[in-house]
Parts: structure tokens; C-alpha cells; sequence
């Protein structure tokens, strides 16, 4: 049973249907992928998908895989368009994550789980819901384990969808695939060249400039302070814990430290807080807008960074591209029992791309707007 759930206010033009809900059990038919793993590679065979690359290089839509074997009897082949979601990983953050695989005749390895769309339901679009906003917090939330954690298909059936027509859904998965590779430009090229966002905005046809983050987001270190500097009721302090998934929020264990040892800026709403540093790595470089703190009440602690921008919403939204996780992939130290690590002087150094203020408005409405759309505000009943 399909629940109407409302319309966004930020719209592709024509659109103008509420958008349902309904359980992910309703969305597709689940499945499981075969047993292969990494001594399984070659260096020539049938392209494979296994459950390891999905977190360490995440992709929404893979339409080519570098990854080998010889297929073996009773292998799982990818007809196009399934969505696929790591069923095992180190941290309910690593698999909490779905793809869509656009392309025919891909093994689909095991600990993999695999959801086959009903036609009125985009791969690329339901990949998308799941891998965000309240549907990702839902389901990592649902990972259990210790070393290790688990995902089941039974925990993603269970996971509420928001989802409109499936034209605009489509529309939805082309903007999502073009800015991404609009903000990225591939990593391959420092020329500027006229581009226009497949997106159904009616801007101007302006290039993209290539910034230094450092230059449009004013970066700052978090507080350093004594365990005598803790008390029960004063200045709150941001730590890691409080980004869960993709969205800012506050915990009853909070820590709070006396007025007195606070010697850096307070954190304001919007503010981008941003793992600096955990132990473990694959952690570190998660972000969050800050939402609903009152004035001079929190600060960030030593862990963590914070950045403060004209446009928070576009940055965050493209601190989720590839070139943010390439960047973390690359420049983040640790593993292997050390402590992950983010320099702030690299990622001030980090080269981005960014339309006019107008658009980058227009861009980061539009995300703002559809994750709010998605969560339902957490407090719809689910179907």
C-alpha cells in the first residue's frame, strides 16, 4: 500500500504529482550475489563486482568494472539496472550505500545484495534514496556486528522510499549523474570550458571556475581541552558522533566543557562540521550541515574541522562527489590500527569547480529541498 507523502517545493518543470511512499519490499525483487572473492581476480575474464569495491569506491550508477574472473557455475549476471548494496563491511557507514548497475553481463559476487526495480521504479533513483537521507540512516542503523557488520536483504525491504513518477525520477538520476561529473570534471582537466548543467534550471550558459576550497570556505581546527575543562552543563562539543550518516545531530552523551576554556569561534547554523580524524579511517572525512544550535552554545572539538561558506548547501552537496571522495581516499592517513587523519592545509588546497552564486543557490535549494523530501521528516508511518 502506497502513502501520498507530499510534493517539493523545488520542482523540474511539468511536475506537479505528490510524491508516494512505500516499504523497498514493494519496490523490487531480492536476491543475493554468488560466492567470489578477491583470489578469485585475473587479469583477463568476465568483468565482476564485489561487495568491497562498492564502499572503497563508491559510484551511484557503475557502468564499467576493471575486475576479473573466470566465471564459475551457478554465477549471477547482471541484466541491467538492478541496484546492488554491500551485505558485509567494517562500518555500518562503509555498506549502507546502494549502486545501480547499468550494464548487461556483470558478475555480481557474493555478499552482495541485489534488488531487481519494479518497471515504475529508476534504478539510479532508488540507488540514490537508499545511499541518502533518512533511508541510509535507517539502514545503517539496521547493520549489526563488531569486527565485522551485516546487512541483510531483510533490513533493506524494511526501509521507507519517497519517490514520484517515473519520468521525474529519471530526471531526478540525470541531474545527480551530470553535476557530479560537472563538479569532478573528471580531475582531468584545469581548462575552463562552457558548460551547462543538464538540470532544467533556466540559467545562463557561464563555465564553471576552478577555485581552491580554501578560498571559498573558510576552514578552522577544533578545541583542545583538559578532562578538568568537562562539566555537566556549558558549551557543547561537536565530535564525530554527532554526523550520522549524511545529517547533523545531537546526542544525549554529548560533551560540554566550561565557558572558559573555549579560545576559538563558536560554530553557527550552516556551518559544515567535517571529520578530521578517527580511529578508524575509513570515517574520517564525513560531513554534516549544522542545523538548530543556539548562538554561542557549540564549538567543534580537536577531532573535527569546520568550515563556514556563503553557499553551505552546494558545498556539502559537492563535498559528496567523487572528487571529495578521491581526495579522502588519497591525502587521509591511517589503517591498520592508526589513526585516520585529514590535514587541513590539503583540503584547503583541494581544487573545486563552482558555477555563479546564483546557481551554486539554485543547486544547493534543490538538494536541500529533495533530502528533506526524502527523510519525510521522520515521523511518517511506512507502508
Amino acid at each position: 500500500m502506497a502513502e501520498h507523502v507530499g510534493k517539493p517545493k523545488v520542482r523540474f518543470a511539468g511536475f506537479t504529482e505528490v510524491w508516494e511512499q512505500r516499504k523497498a519490499i514493494y519496490l523490487g525483487r531480492f536476491s543475493k550475489g554468488s560466492g567470489y572473492s578477491k583470489a578469485d581476480l585475473v587479469p583477463n575474464g568476465i568483468p565482476i563486482i564485489l561487495y568491497g569495491q562498492l564502499y572503497t569506491n563508491y559510484q551511484f550508477a557503475i557502468s564499467e568494472v576493471n575486475t576479473y574472473v573466470l566465471r564459475k557455475k551457478n554465477s549471477i549476471l547482471s541484466k541491467g539496472n538492478e541496484v546492488i548494496i554491500p551485505a558485509s563491511g567494517e562500518t555500518a557507514e562503509d555498506i549502507a550505500r546502494a549502486s545501480s548497475i547499468k550494464k548487461r553481463g556483470i558478475i555480481l559476487g557474493g555478499d552482495l545484495n541485489i534488488i531487481e526495480p519494479i518497471p515504475s521504479v529508476n534504478s539510479e533513483f532508488l540507488a540514490l534514496s537508499i545511499s541518502n537521507g533518512y533511508p541510509h540512516r535507517i539502514l545503517a542503523q539496521k547493520a549489526q556486528g563488531k569486527s565485522v557488520v551485516h546487512i541483510h536483504n531483510s533490513d533493506i525491504q524494511d526501509v521507507p522510499i519517497a519517490y514520484p513518477s517515473r519520468e521525474e525520477q529519471s530526471r531526478i538520476a540525470e541531474f545527480f549523474r551530470h553535476l557530479d561529473r560537472l563538479i569532478t570534471l573528471h580531475q582531468r582537466s584545469c581548462n575552463l570550458t562552457p558548460i551547462k548543467p543538464a538540470c532544467g534550471f533556466p540559467l545562463k550558459r557561464i563555465a564553471w571556475e576552478q577555485r581552491k576550497l580554501g578560498e571559498i570556505v573558510k576552514i578552522r581546527r577544533g578545541l583542545t581541552y583538559k578532562p578538568s575543562d568537562i562539566c555537566e552543563n556549558g558549551i557543547r562539543v561537536l565530535r564525530s558522533s554527532n554526523i550520522d550518516g549524511d545529517s547533523f545531530v545531537l546526542n544525549c552523551d554529548d560533551v560540554f566543557v566550561r565557558e572558559q576554556a573555549v579560545n576559538i569561534d563558536y560554530a553557527r547554523e550552516n556551518d559544515i562540521l567535517i571529520t578530521a580524524a578517527n580511529g578508524s579511517s575509513r570515517l574520517v572525512g564525513k560531513h554534516a550541515i549544522l542545523s538548530q544550535i543556539p548562538d554561542k552554545s557549540t564549538v567543534h572539538g580537536g577531532f573535527m574541522l569546520l568550515g563556514s561558506t556563503e553557499e553551505p548547501y552546494f558545498i556539502n552537496a559537492s563535498m559528496g562527489s567523487s572528487w571529495y571522495r578521491r581526495f579522502v581516499e588519497l591525502f587521509v592517513a591511517g589503517g591498520n590500527g592508526a589513526i585516520g587523519n585529514l590535514n587541513k592545509n590539503d583540503l584547503d588546497n583541494q581544487d573545486i569547480f563552482v558555477p555563479s552564486k546564483k546557481e551554486q543557490a539554485r543547486i544547493g535549494t534543490f538538494f536541500r529541498q529533495l533530502d528533506r523530501l526524502i527523510t519525510l521528516h521522520q515521523r511518517k508511518r511506512f507502508y
